[in-house]
């Protein structure tokens, strides 16, 4: 629909228009991604279509791109509504540092509902009028009041794809200690089950379901039979979208298939490359990139290949920030994981070189390259080291040191735990809550560990911090690996093995590989238990399963 242009006012386009994405020239436009979208009401065909390509890049897990986008469809017409919704949309979380853009663009997207009551003229569609409601729902009361906006919306046009998707994806709640979907989670399934259905075809639905589900926990027969062949679909229908990709080695590696998870890994690593080349992209704006060298470092790593773990680690140390791109999305994630990845990879192995390899690692930078007066990263940096010194005591035995070290750990832990509230308002808060829950799943770790150098009564209680321990691990999430490769209940396994407790062995093994199925010295010592308890059908069995995750 074409519509004429509205007065002008104060508004200038460039105050939605970050400068890092001012100085980019247009880009690029896939033609599969703007199929399948809601009727835009422009003056600009060409505004339109770029609405269309926003909409579905923001679907497939991209929102850079689907803002630049929506910055060339207000370049080409200032009046374009939906144009301002995309731009509050792809920036409506809180990891970037184009809140103004977003402040302005939805100021000016009320701005423009304002003018057509003012006069009486019908400029946009009832349904674009209640996305942009629904969008400020989101901003201002929370993505609850949002989803319930877009299911109203989904009602009353229920033939609108992108309603019925958002009203379902804005109601999940997660899931019980379990594994098991609450009732919005369940909704949600569900019923982006029943579009995938209805519409096996459309990208945006398929992009949905796979990012929608790759985050549930331990279901993994699910996940291979339901997810993981709509993964590798869209993969094929757009061969050079890096974003499809990233989410096929989240899949792959969640359903045990070490190798070819590493594979679309390389794949994501190489097309986004290509993409930064090509576009003069910074690599602060392309946080797919280091999401897929992270998953790279810990897949090699779950996988035995020690050397491809640590060069990949070695890689993301060296990368140095610029302090005004602080607070972008990439470098955020290279302070919280990429520049310590190569160090959390030590932690699964026993030898105090590794340890030390860690530690090296995590002091690659200098320390005014993490930023201290700004970021939280450095206190997180310090506590791995600590906790590998730990591990360094707990390897040469020395209970004493271990012990002292240990406090030291739990002091500094408590520290970072103290500065939730400063963290919170932060770009990298979600960062900080991971790694808070890494540091709280070492706590029981390590007491566990240094309670195997005891005797009697408390080196049997390793068992019960291991187990702790493990209550902290959860899924994989955010299109990243699990923050430590390894399952602790491959410790608990290890534990139970030495003390000849086979059956308590096997069950704590099968359940590690239940959450990391990749994870080799967790098959191996899963095997080693199946051998002492004779069940040679079932070791042969996972023979084979050993030797395809080494292939």
């Amino acid at each position: 629909m074409l519509w004429g242009e509205l007065g002008a006012d104060d508004f200038k386009v460039e105050d939605v228009i970050h400068p890092v994405v001012l100085k980019l020239g247009k880009p690029k436009v896939i033609a599969a991604l703007g199929e399948g979208h809601m009727a835009i009401s422009s003056s600009s065909e060409i505004a339109a279509s770029h609405v269309a390509q926003g909409l579905g890049r923001m679907n497939a897990s991209w929102d850079f791109e689907a803002y630049r986008h929506f910055c060339e469809a207000v370049k080409a017409d200032p009046d374009c509504l939906m144009a301002y919704w995309g731009i509050a949309m792809s920036l409506a979380g809180s990891q970037h540092e184009f809140f103004s853009e977003r402040k302005v663009a939805v100021d000016r997207m009320l701005d423009l509902l304002e003018s057509e009551i003012a006069a009486k003229k019908i400029r946009w569609s009832d349904l674009e009028k209640r996305y942009a409601q629904a969008a400020g729902y989101l901003l201002t009361s929370g993505v609850r009041s949002a989803g319930l906006a877009f299911n109203s919306l989904s009602e009353k046009y229920p033939g609108d794809i992108q309603a019925r998707l958002f009203s379902l994806f804005l109601q999940r709640d997660g899931f019980d200690s379990g594994g098991k979907p609450l009732i919005g989670q369940k909704k949600a399934n569900e019923g982006i089950k029943k579009i995938l259905e209805q519409y096996p075809e459309h990208l945006s639905v398929m992009a949905f379901w796979v990012s929608s589900q790759a985050e549930t926990p331990w279901n993994v027969l699910m996940l291979r039979e339901e997810v993981l062949p709509v993964a590798r679909k869209l993969v094929k229908l757009l061969p050079e979208y890096p974003p499809y990709h990233l989410m096929l080695a989240h899949v792959e590696a969640r359903c045990g298939n070490a190798a070819l998870a590493i594979q679309a890994a390389n794949d994501a690593a190489n097309f986004y490359q290509a993409y930064m080349d090509e576009e003069k992209v910074d690599l602060y704006d392309c946080d797919g990139w280091i999401r897929a060298k992270v998953y790279l470092a810990a897949l090699y790593e779950m996988k035995g290949e020690k050397i491809e773990a640590e060069q990949v680690g070695k890689e993301l140390a060296q990368i140095k920030v610029k302090e005004e791109r602080l607070f972008s999305r990439g470098a955020g994630l290279l302070l919280w994981e990429g520049r310590n990845v190569g160090a959390r990879i030590m932690m699964g192995r026993s030898d105090i070189a590794s340890f030390k390899k860690g530690q090296k690692l995590l002091e690659t930078l200098p320390e005014e390259q993490w930023f201290k007066d700004k970021s939280f990263a450095l206190p997180y940096r310090n506590c791995i080291a600590i906790y590998l010194a730990v591990r360094m005591a707990i390897a040469d035995k020395d209970i004493k040191s271990s012990k002292a070290l240990f406090d030291q750990f739990l002091l500094r832990v408590d520290a970072l735990g103290k500065t939730q509230k400063l963290a919170s308002k932060t770009s990298s808060y979600s960062d900080w809550a991971r790694a808070m829950n890494t540091l709280l799943m070492m706590v029981p770790e390590l007491r566990g560990l240094i309670a195997q150098n005891e005797v009697g009564a408390i080196r049997l209680a390793a068992a019960t911090w291991f187990r702790s321990a493990s209550d902290r691990q959860g899924s994989p999430s955010n299109l990243l690996p699990p923050s430590v490769d390894y399952p602790m209940m491959w410790r608990l396994g290890l534990f139970y093995l030495q003390e000849g407790k086979l059956e308590k062995a096997e069950d704590a093994f099968r359940e590690g590989l239940a959450l990391r199925p990749n994870h080799l010295a967790t098959l191996e010592g899963f095997h080693r238990v199946l051998k002492k308890m004779e069940k040679t059908q079932a070791a042969k069995l996972l023979e084979g399963r050993i030797e395809a995750v080494k292939r």
